[in-house]
């Protein structure tokens, strides 16, 4: 009779294929944060650059470097995901490997036996008359499936072998290209940490300038802090005004708030290019530590000559001059977007907007040469976190 034979690395290769396929996907999601990132480096790069050729030493700039150092910060932690899950897949490619050649030194011993079981029974495997000499036609049949059997052991086993020698070479291959990938990822560490380094060190010089000018500075706050309480008291006058005239008249599109609210987090930036150098909520002064100023958007700091884009299908609801700049409010059934401090508006109340559509240009700051667009999103008469719901 022929023993069975066992296959327990079946059950290994699939365990390790779906253990691997898990670590892959988070090294690539990972790999994309990265790039994502880099980008973001570049463009506050390029925008430190041009706010940098004012000889005085400016807020925006002093954002945009906090901008930098945080987007320096999150990439390096990274990269530090990133070795570690490669270093521990590099041990786990060593455990692996081990293994696997055991796995293949026992598919080798029991093909061996199989070969010596194929000799011993060299008669009853090869010759007709073993089927012929049966009693019955059913012992006949038997004798085939027994041959056939047999042959299909072999022929796995065999397959087995080679399989297992290709998981080898795969995994001694890409433990090489991961040990090669570790080795650049530390340099380049090494180089974000130098340079972190160098931008702390910009902003601390910067910071030391700007704090000089103390009594500019809160007397800028101060006069920032009145046209900001200004506009949203107007904003939030024309929000009331607009819910009221919705309610009056009981008109709502309701498709188009529901297909809004949808799109949370997928809806398109309100600009080309840009960074968040002020976000959302209770945001620190750059320099004044014990000062704190609610920002009731974000301000999205951007290349001159930038339009404000619309984010999403809707109507035009207000657009109104604030003393230096322009605003612009769409409505999208329950919700309300804004685009402030813009030059030329090319749109007009009523007027129906589709996404992506350019609403105006952007104002560039004559003292700092900062392009920045402040964004709104509110619900309703409720203001919410606009970063959220853009992708």
């Amino acid at each position: 009779m022929i023993r069975k034979v066992t296959y327990p690395i079946a059950l290994f290769l699939m365990v390790f294929i779906i253990s691997s396929g898990c670590i892959a996907q988070t090294v690539n999601e990972l790999e994309s944060q990265v790039k994502k990132l880099q980008s973001d480096i570049k463009t506050s790069q390029n925008l430190l650059k041009k706010t940098s050729q004012n000889k005085e030493t400016t807020l925006r700039e002093i954002e945009l470097l906090q901008v930098q150092i945080k987007k320096r910060d999150d990439l390096i932690n990274t990269y530090n995901k990133q070795l570690s899950i490669l270093n521990k897949e590099t041990k786990a490619y060593k455990s692996d490997i081990k293994s696997l050649e055991n796995e293949l030194e026992k598919n080798r011993n029991e093909y061996a036996e199989l070969l010596v079981i194929s000799y011993k029974n060299r008669n009853n495997l090869n010759n007709l008359l073993f089927i012929f000499s049966s009693e019955d036609f059913n012992q006949a049949i038997r004798r085939l499936r027994y041959i056939q059997q047999f042959k299909e052991l072999l022929q796995h086993k065999m397959k087995e072998i080679d399989n297992t020698k290709h998981d080898i070479k795969k995994r001694i291959s890409k433990n090489e290209d991961d040990k090669k990938r570790i080795e650049k990822l530390n340099n380049t560490q090494k180089k974000e940490r130098e340079e972190l380094n160098k931008d702390k060190k910009q902003l601390n010089d910067k910071i030391a300038k700007l704090k000089k000018k103390e009594k500019d500075i809160k007397k800028d706050i101060d006069k920032k802090q009145k046209e900001t309480k200004d506009l949203q008291a107007k904003i939030k006058k024309i929000i009331e005004e607009e819910v009221a005239k919705r309610k009056a008249n009981a008109t709502i599109d309701e498709k188009l708030s529901a297909n809004f609210e949808n799109n949370k987090g997928m809806l398109p930036w309100p600009v080309a290019s840009g960074v968040v150098t002020k976000k959302y909520g209770n945001q620190p002064h750059p320099t004044q530590s014990k000062v704190v100023v609610f920002n009731n958007g974000i301000d999205i700091t951007t290349d001159q000559g930038s339009n404000a884009l619309c984010v999403f299908d809707g109507q035009v609801s207000t657009v109104f001059n604030t003393g230096s700049t322009n605003v612009v409010m769409v409505r999208h059934g329950l919700y309300f977007t804004l685009y402030a401090n813009l030059d030329k508006v090319y749109v007009k109340s009523g007027d129906k907007v589709k996404t992506g559509e350019k609403l105006g240009l952007i104002h560039t700051g004559a003292t700092d040469n900062a392009t920045t667009l402040h964004f709104e999103l509110w619900n309703d008469k409720n203001n919410t976190n606009p970063e959220k719901w853009l992708r």
